[in-house]
């Protein structure tokens, strides 16, 4: 079903991303945003109930690389600071002496802090929100890393606060009708702290505010590597004149990834299935491909384990496509040679960053491998 729903959000919101970049009148664009923000919030509703699904089965897996816990608070700060702004309100950013490398999953501590950071945003009209991180030693090597949410909100009763991190639950039907929502948001980031082996506790007083706490274990390495800049952090436009061929059937998603692609004025070839595609690459090979992996005729798996074995074309960069958003799937795209995997619906910077990712690193690889001249 996440398959399914995916490829028409694909179009929805790529072809709203793609319209913003016209000249629209002031009408016009703020009737293209209103159906983006539309489609975002689908979007969110189906991740989520796809993240609950993956818990209540017992598929979703922690993946603690090394990372900086420091960084990544700053980065939300930043980024939810504009929300913030918009409403007049302020975000402010409080971290301590919190060790600079910790091993941690990045992805899921952004999906928690991120869903608290948009609640007290969501339920607060004056004042601000207080983003705080604390880190307690537990052990040899370990810290419990607690991160406070404040607000100055409209706060909750204790009734309230003792059924709000059940599924669907909100406030009360009022609040439900006032600031929307499902009420998953909290759920998940509850279960999502208790695989990580900490919790979420709220304290309110309704009026007051309220300050959610979540708290999840790292591990502090024994040496400290140079960590590497978070992707977030960094933009990249691709280089211009790049030769892409783009691999997907869908009439409709080939449109949008065309005129994502539009502004940087490359040279698009299509291929409707991999067998296409294959037949495309023996007369010209390209710099990169966008390869669609649920494809008739040949798919996306097949298609790159046969450029893989092909000596003229094995070092072409192929970035998968895919709306399967499950982590098995993505490493079967891996495994089959793709260099990276992106999720549908398509975000244009995410596109384009991915594609500089790939080329620079192509481009490296072959510096790496050219001869040294006498």
């Amino acid at each position: 079903m996440s398959h399914e729903l995916r490829t028409p959000l694909n179009g929805m919101l790529g072809l709203a991303q793609a319209l913003k970049l016209e000249p629209l009148e002031p009408g016009e664009r703020e009737q293209v945003e209103l159906i983006e923000d539309s489609g975002r919030n689908l979007l969110t509703l189906l991740n989520d109930v796809l993240d609950l699904s993956k818990i209540e089965a017992g598929k979703l897996q922690i993946a603690p690389p090394r990372a900086d816990l420091r960084r990544k608070c700053k980065r939300l700060a930043k980024i939810h600071g504009v929300l913030a702004a918009e409403k007049g309100l302020g975000l402010t950013l409080d971290i301590d002496d919190t060790p600079p490398t910790l091993i941690f999953d990045p992805v899921r501590v952004r999906q928690c802090v991120s869903n608290l950071l948009s609640n007290a945003i969501k339920f607060t009209e004056t004042g601000g929100v207080v983003l705080r991180l604390r880190c307690e030693p537990i052990g040899d090597h370990e810290v419990m890393a607690h991160i406070l949410v404040s607000d100055t909100g409209i706060g909750m009763s204790a009734e309230t606060c003792a059924r709000l991190f059940g599924a669907f639950e909100q406030a009360d039907a009022t609040t439900a009708q006032r600031f929307g929502g499902t009420g998953l948001g909290l759920n998940i980031t509850h279960r999502l702290a208790k695989l990580m082996g900490g919790d979420v506790k709220v304290e309110s007083r309704e009026g007051k505010g309220s300050t959610f706490t979540l708290s999840f274990r790292c591990q502090v390495p024994v040496a400290e590597p140079s960590i590497k800049p978070d992707m977030d952090d960094i933009f990249e436009p691709p280089p211009a004149s790049l030769k892409i061929l783009l691999v997907e059937d869908h009439p409709v998603n080939r449109k949008v990834i065309g005129l994502m692609l539009a502004p940087l004025g490359c040279a698009l070839f299509e291929a409707e299935n991999g067998q296409i595609a294959l037949d495309l690459l023996a007369a010209e090979p390209g710099d990169l491909i966008l390869m669609d992996v649920n494809m008739p005729v040949l798919g996306g798996l097949e298609a790159t384990r046969r450029v893989r074995s092909d000596p003229r074309l094995d070092t072409i960069p192929i970035i998968g496509l895919t709306a399967d958003a499950m982590d098995h799937q993505r490493q079967a795209c891996l495994d089959a040679g793709m260099k990276d995997v992106l999720t549908k619906p398509l975000e244009m910077a995410a596109l384009f960053s991915t594609i500089s990712r790939a080329i620079e690193g192509e481009g490296s690889a072959r510096r790496s491998a050219a001869p040294h001249s006498a």
